[in-house]
């Protein structure tokens, strides 16, 4: 897998995407956002996905399976780097969601979302 370094830029993140993101968040934020949209559980990953923030996540979807929703989305779109620790978290979480019954989506556009998301899978589907 290629990443993008921890905190590098490396491009547009929301074209293409579902709607628009706000990418003037704070560095002080918390890595992951969870926000109810009726029965979907949406997490929405915040600057970079890296293992600190991918362990996040991978809490996050946990805790939002326990909830019972019909799916969770994984919203990448504000996404500005990853690592390969943190794109690893993506295949665990599509583990998790295997359990719901609508499973577990991703959104993204292009830049380091849709990157992050193709490095994850590249190594994740080999024997």
């Amino acid at each position: 897998m290629s990443a993008a370094p921890a905190g590098a830029s490396t491009g547009p993140t929301a074209a293409g995407g579902d709607a628009a993101v706000d990418h003037s968040v704070s560095r002080d934020r918390p890595p992951i956002d969870v926000i109810q949209e009726g029965d979907t559980v949406v997490l929405a990953v915040i600057r970079c996905l890296d293992e600190a923030a991918g362990g996040a996540l991978v809490d996050a979807a946990s805790a939002a399976v326990d909830t019972g929703p019909s799916r969770i989305d994984v919203d990448l779109r504000a996404l500005d780097s990853y690592t390969d620790a943190g794109a690893r978290a993506l295949v665990s979480c599509r583990d998790l969601g295997s359990r719901l019954p609508e499973g577990l989506h991703y959104r993204t556009g292009r830049g380091p979302g849709r990157e992050a998301l193709l490095a994850a899978y590249t190594d994740a589907d080999l024997p």
